[in-house]
């Protein structure tokens, strides 16, 4: 099967090519953009084209289908530009793909064709994406809807189209104003108490896009989990500030700054939150369903941004959850999280995250290990693993605000790691019995860090582990005041081994 993807430079790319590229069924992808793609792979050939060419025909002939991502997103000046490369470059992608003999064709589309009225209830596709004329990216994705519905028309069971309106994307590969904006110290919405969200992790979108492009859909199909986060409520989970402001004047002074060159967006994104969707439709056509809630993707996207989960019950719990928000540290420590438990245990400081490794039925003793300063559990992985491999029962814990515990991030208090180690020794007794052994990874003192800039070089010459710079989870500023230094340090699961047979490290 050979599939091309248009716009495969874009983030909606950089989630759906790699699971394309997985599926063994598909032999060719190919991947149009008017700069480099960022990755290699065997199945994948690069095409630099504009998406109104006409030479794109003769780069889908002998494609099965067409994904369509490419679309200006981030606002330009010229608007007659972006509404030529969204609306003329769509139906060019429709009509070459006819031509080329393409099998189906799946539109990106957005929820925001359906425009920015705020609905009592959840809407199905029996709703008219009307868009919105004085919103540029709602009236452009509507208008392409209305394109594609045409065509289907004019030519009956020819070539399959489906739209796919998926609601607010998050995720690794996503970064843009609007989640800088919902994450941001400060929120400001028209109507707050009722402007709502749809999160969606770009894991569960990329699955919906891989199952259309395998049958032949037909039609718009909603694309979003079943719950949704109010503004306020998102506020509450990371102690933003959230204001209420009258929609017009907020209009006028994004506006202002867009033309001033402050802001990245005009008045044309100020919205009252997006329309909340049902997507029973494509759940009944393809199988789909999210992994993720809504809530859980917005404890995912907090937490990516570098933000704190203030509150014990916004914690990740379930696993998929937990790995979603780890998958930055995970790729680059390259482990996936497979044979391993995630637990959050009751703490005064919140919750606290730990990660449990078991040994088995041979497990003979159990360590708990502390995540230095700085670092979050999926660091020490691998050491657990080995550990678990070789019999101890293993217990890795992120301090208050670290990883995926819950608190400011960055701020360990002397107090909140005493309690952490505390309630992780009281659940590893319960979980394993005995008596845990309490390790430290890193050096034999570790310095009591000054609130301020942390940089992943200080985490890396303290305790010899490499970190990913770019992973989220990581404090940007680090105040640990202290808490560990009284405990045995090792450096290897030798070392650790060493400690739990004669209760020390020889230094």
């Amino acid at each position: 099967m050979k599939v091309a993807v248009t716009g495969a430079t874009s983030d909606f790319g950089a989630a759906i090519l790699p699971v394309l590229l997985d599926d063994p069924e598909i032999d060719t992808v190919i991947g149009l953009g008017r700069r480099e793609l960022p990755i290699e792979h065997p199945k994948l050939e690069f095409v630099r084209m504009d998406i109104r060419d006409p030479g794109i025909e003769d780069v889908f002939r002998g494609c099965e289908a067409v994904v369509h991502l490419a679309f200006v997103v981030e606002e330009i000046w010229d608007k007659a530009v972006t509404h030529d490369i969204n609306l003329r470059g769509s139906r060019n992608v429709v009509d070459s793909a006819y031509r080329a003999g393409v099998l189906r064709v799946v539109i990106a589309s957005s929820i925001n064709a359906y425009g920015p009225e705020l609905r009592p209830k959840p809407v199905t596709e029996d709703v008219y994406p009307a868009g919105d004329p004085d919103r540029y990216y709602f009236h452009d994705k509507a208008e392409v809807e209305h394109y594609a519905e045409w065509w289907l028309r004019r030519h009956p069971g020819e070539m399959a189209i489906s739209m796919l309106r998926p609601t607010y994307i998050i995720g690794p590969a996503f970064s843009n104003d609007g989640i800088d904006q919902l994450t941001g110290p400060v929120g400001a919405f028209p109507r707050a108490d009722e402007a709502a969200y749809q999160f969606l992790h770009q894991r569960d979108m990329a699955d919906a896009f891989h199952r259309a492009v395998k049958q032949d859909l037909v039609g718009p199909f909603n694309l979003g989990p079943r719950d949704w986060v109010g503004v306020r409520e998102l506020a509450a989970m990371q102690g933003q500030r959230m204001f209420d402001v009258p929609e017009r004047p907020a209009v006028v002074a994004a506006n202002v700054l867009f033309r001033l060159g402050l802001t990245a967006f005009s008045g044309q994104w100020v919205t009252a939150g997006e329309t909340v969707v049902d997507s029973t439709r494509l759940t009944e056509a393809t199988g789909w369903t999210p992994s993720l809630t809504a809530r859980e993707s917005a404890a995912v996207m907090i937490l990516l941004q570098g933000k704190p989960l203030l509150r014990r019950e916004d914690a990740l719990e379930r696993r998929i959850a937990c790995e979603a928000a780890l998958e930055p540290a995970s790729e680059f420590v390259g482990v996936d999280g497979r044979g391993l438990e995630h637990v959050q245990i009751p703490a005064a400081t919140g919750a606290v995250h730990a990660e449990v490794h078991s040994a088995g039925s041979g497990g003979a003793a159990t360590v708990v290990l502390p995540a230095p300063p700085g670092l979050h559990a999926r660091y020490l992985t691998p050491l657990a693993v080995e550990l678990a491999e070789n019999g101890v029962n293993v217990v890795v814990v992120d301090l208050p605000g670290h990883g995926l515990s819950t608190g400011k991030r960055g701020l360990a208090t002397a107090a909140g790691v005493h309690d952490a180690l505390a309630v992780a020794l009281g659940y590893a007794r319960i979980r394993f019995g005995g008596t845990p052994h309490v390790v430290r990874v890193g050096d034999a003192t570790p310095p009591v860090s000054r609130p301020g800039r942390w940089r992943s070089w200080v985490a890396r010459s303290r305790t010899r582990v490499v970190v990913n710079p770019a992973d989220g989870l990581l404090p940007r500023k680090l105040d640990y005041q202290g808490g560990l230094e009284h405990l045995p340090h090792a450096y290897s699961a030798r070392d650790v081994t060493s400690v739990v047979h004669t209760d020390r490290v020889d230094s």
